[in-house]
């Protein structure tokens, strides 16, 4: 009977370790907590395009010269320089006729010199943002430069002081004119 009572009590034992071993776990699970709904959260700095705020700008124009504009005659020894300009951006920036400038030299040895436009020309470059989603930006401007030009000038170009630049985009660097269709 003793022998029995040993089978007995080990049968139970073994049972009873297989079934705590069915039932348990032994990895614990983490209790389920509810959680709120999440919200919008607005940022106040805006998810940059293409992970970056540097803007991309295609600029073409066709460069003329005149002694006159609208009864007006250039200075002495000067002419006027009407730019057609065709300017467009990937990414958003505002644009105005304040964001042309010429590089110019006189002799090739002497140095670059800049200028800002004299007055627009033909129709007015607009004051606007510029982005892929508005399209270019079309106008004349007109600036006044010496007669005689070294070779290779002017150097139309597209830019504005980062300190001036409104919005998050960026015209890190002048951007040169390329001679082409602006219409």
């Amino acid at each position: 009977m003793k022998r029995y009572s040993i089978l007995f009590a080990l049968s139970v034992l073994i049972a009873s370790l297989l079934v705590a071993g069915c039932t348990g776990s032994p990895v614990s699970t983490p209790a389920v907590t509810a959680t709120p709904n999440p919200s919008a959260i607005v940022s106040a700095v805006p998810t940059l395009i293409g992970n970056s705020d540097e803007a991309h700008i295609e600029f073409y124009y066709q460069l003329g010269k005149m002694a006159e504009y609208d009864g007006q005659k250039a200075s002495p020894g000067m002419l006027f320089y009407p730019l057609q300009v065709k300017v467009s951006s990937d990414k958003p920036v505002q644009t105005s006729p304040d964001w042309f400038g010429v590089e110019y030299k006189v002799n090739d040895t002497d140095p670059v010199q800049t200028r800002q436009p004299f007055s627009t020309y033909m129709f007015t470059y607009p004051t606007r943002e510029l982005s892929s989603d508005t399209g270019a930006a079309r106008g004349g401007i007109i600036f006044e430069l010496p007669a005689n030009l070294a070779e290779g000038y002017p150097k139309p170009y597209y830019y504005m002081p980062l300190d001036q630049q409104q919005g998050p985009y960026k015209v890190y660097n002048k951007v040169y004119g390329v001679v082409g269709a602006t219409n």
